[in-house]
């Protein structure tokens, strides 16, 4: 029995699955591993076979997982931070002895949102330390180690204690050097024009309710987060449907104008997860300032 984790895969392996996982993506791993991303997909290969279950499966540009994956990554990620945790401990290099909260949330919610109220969310965080993780745009498999999850999504965040914030209405924005190169942009007129379009979430609901066909460009620009396409259309380079939680400021202050008065409910909305109870009693601060920006439109 004691030998039993001589049959667990070589630790290389699980660390290629568990970036994977937790990315989304082999290249993505193999960046952040520093192997190639062949050998990322061999090492996935063989425990695939090794288990004789699939892990992963295509979806568009994406590596989604399969639910024996999912179940596989919640505990691999589990398992390594334990250890991480365990020779940091052993390291005296590594204990500042000071509370380090592990934020984590998704990339758009960290440029658009987090970044700019950092002041804010630090002051709130009463002394604390921040460690802030990013997950892929809608993912709501938050690292088993995180105190706090914010996401965009469904609410399901295993293991965790899960509070609605508020949901989100959706509308089109662009800069206005580009309003201003398309100065006779209609919505019946928009499809000439370029859309920055997010791979996973469609234009579809606001088209409906403008009454308009379900049609796009025949030369769209595809994201595959709701972040870049918000920096697209700062940057003047299109059309994007946004989050009103995450452009507020950017209307503003100018940056973004509304091209079209209509906006939709959002096929989502935003959560909050805790690892436990204690903790969020000690961050009441925190979840006071995220429930405001959130439920204030940002």
């Amino acid at each position: 029995m004691s030998q039993s984790y001589r049959s667990l895969p070589p630790l290389q392996t699980l660390r290629c699955f568990e970036s994977a996982a937790r990315l989304g993506s082999f290249t993505a791993a193999a960046d952040e591993l520093c192997v190639t991303q062949s050998a990322v997909s061999h090492q996935i290969r063989g425990l695939e076979e090794t288990l004789g279950q699939q892990l992963f499966e295509r979806v568009g540009n994406r590596m989604m997982l399969t639910s024996v994956g999912r179940s596989l990554a919640i505990e691999t990620q589990r398992a390594l931070d334990y250890l991480s945790q365990a020779y940091a401990v052993a390291d005296p290099a590594e204990r500042t002895g000071a509370e380090v909260l592990h934020f984590a949330t998704q990339f758009a919610i960290v440029d658009h949102w987090l970044l700019p109220r950092m002041a804010q969310v630090r002051a709130a965080t009463e002394g604390s330390g921040l460690r802030v993780t990013t997950l892929n745009d809608l993912s709501q498999l938050a690292p088993s180690n995180a105190d706090v999850a914010l996401v965009y999504g469904n609410g399901e965040m295993p293991d965790m204690i899960v509070e609605k914030v508020g949901d989100e209405r959706i509308f089109p924005v662009c800069s206005p050097a580009f309003l201003a190169r398309f100065p006779d942009l209609s919505p019946e007129t928009m499809r000439r024009a370029p859309l920055l379009l997010h791979s996973g979430v469609t234009w579809n609901l606001w088209l409906e309710k403008a009454q308009l066909p379900i049609s796009y460009p025949e030369q769209p620009i595809y994201f595959d987060d709701a972040a870049f396409t918000i920096r697209g259309a700062i940057l003047g380079h299109g059309i994007a449907m946004a989050r009103a939680a995450l452009v507020q400021r950017y209307l503003a202050d100018g940056t973004l104008v509304r091209p079209f008065a209509l906006s939709v409910s959002g096929l989502f909305s935003y959560y909050l997860g805790w690892r436990s109870d204690a903790i969020r009693r000690r961050h009441l601060a925190l979840r006071a300032q995220i429930f405001d920006g959130f439920r204030g439109g940002g």
